[in-house]
């Protein structure tokens, strides 16, 4: 079976503005990142949109934004890419690891039940763009006066996201969206937004510098802004993102109806075995199996009894219909 696990999705548009800002005189952070900038969020009508140079930097400005030092206790899924919880173990924060639901997301109950005076921010993950349990972690951080962090890396396709103190968008290579790597940073409240647009590009306010030369640094920043190079990738692909996901709705539709399947925005879930002719991998793991995190490994039994029955499935713009009912029979054969 001709087909990959993952493949990216790269417009015709993407490739034109891509050539036309390689042949321009700006190739840096420039007109493109804010035009993609705006365009993204006056598509999915978002306020305080920072775009930087990955979805990752977007976690690390955010726990940066929400004040998250040493010893302070975040409640984040055992379950997710090791990049949402890897800059609190630099922070030093304490990691507290809560448990899963059958669908892969965070489960709410044991969120609650962790829940101290020392807690001082939840990282919600859409694993796969499920968004299941946000609104009550919403509910939740607002009565408890805790922070909330929305790693929304795999959201694009979503119906409810960006609800957060903090909403993390990954652009990496395979994701619906993508601008080869890249990512956005939305915040609630409009001064983390300007103080992330001065964090991304060393501490200085981009348009003050370019207006008036040379400006005083009063706070220590990071490199972590889009090029327009970037943005030219994201655009292109941007402008072509309803086609992207009607498609996958259409795949998630199909794979849906059939028992022991479970499709979110980006990732298929399927609960059971599949044969190795198929591709097929987990590609994201219980994260208190690694070393740097065994420290914080604590009781989550869901993620136990479902740690070896799923898998994800091919899942993406290059598939068609036929060829997600020919993935669907191989593995009933099998």
């Amino acid at each position: 079976m001709a087909i990959k696990l993952f493949k990216p999705y790269m417009s015709w548009r993407a490739i034109f503005y891509t050539v036309r800002t390689l042949l321009s005189d700006q190739i840096a952070e420039g007109p493109v990142v804010k035009q993609f900038e705006n365009e993204f969020a006056k598509k999915f009508n978002k306020k305080n949109v920072v775009a930087l140079n990955s979805g990752t930097t977007a976690l690390e400005l955010a726990y940066e934004l929400a004040g998250i030092g040493k010893d302070d206790e975040v409640i984040t899924p055992v379950l997710t890419c090791t990049a949402t919880n890897l800059p609190l173990v630099r922070r030093g924060a304490k990691i507290v690891f809560a448990d899963i639901n059958t669908d892969l997301n965070i489960n709410v109950k044991d969120v609650e039940s962790k829940i101290t005076d020392k807690t001082k921010a939840i990282v919600f993950v859409h694993f796969g763009g499920n968004n299941r349990g946000l609104r009550e972690l919403v509910k939740l951080c607002k009565a408890r006066k805790i922070i909330l962090v929305e790693d929304a890396a795999q959201v694009i396709g979503s119906n409810y996201w960006g609800v957060a103190d903090y909403t993390c968008v990954s652009l990496q290579a395979i994701k619906t969206l993508t601008s080869g790597d890249g990512g956005f940073l939305i915040t609630k409240s409009k001064k983390d937004y300007e103080k992330a647009r001065r964090l991304r590009w060393f501490g200085y306010d981009r348009d003050e510098k370019q207006k008036k030369g040379d400006t005083d640094l009063k706070e220590a920043g990071y490199k972590y802004h889009m090029s327009d190079i970037t943005a030219s990738i994201g655009l292109g692909n941007l402008r072509s993102i309803d086609k992207v996901i009607a498609h996958r709705k259409m795949l998630a539709d199909y794979f849906n109806s059939q028992p022991g399947f479970r499709c979110h925005p980006w990732l298929c879930v399927y609960y059971g075995k599949v044969p190795a002719h198929i591709p097929h991998s987990q590609h994201h793991y219980r994260n208190d199996k690694y070393t740097i995190f065994k420290p914080f490994k604590n009781d989550c039994p869901t993620m136990d009894a479902v740690e070896n029955y799923w898998t994800l499935i091919p899942y993406h713009h290059g598939i068609s219909l036929r060829q997600a009912k020919k993935i669907v029979n191989e593995i009933r054969k099998s």
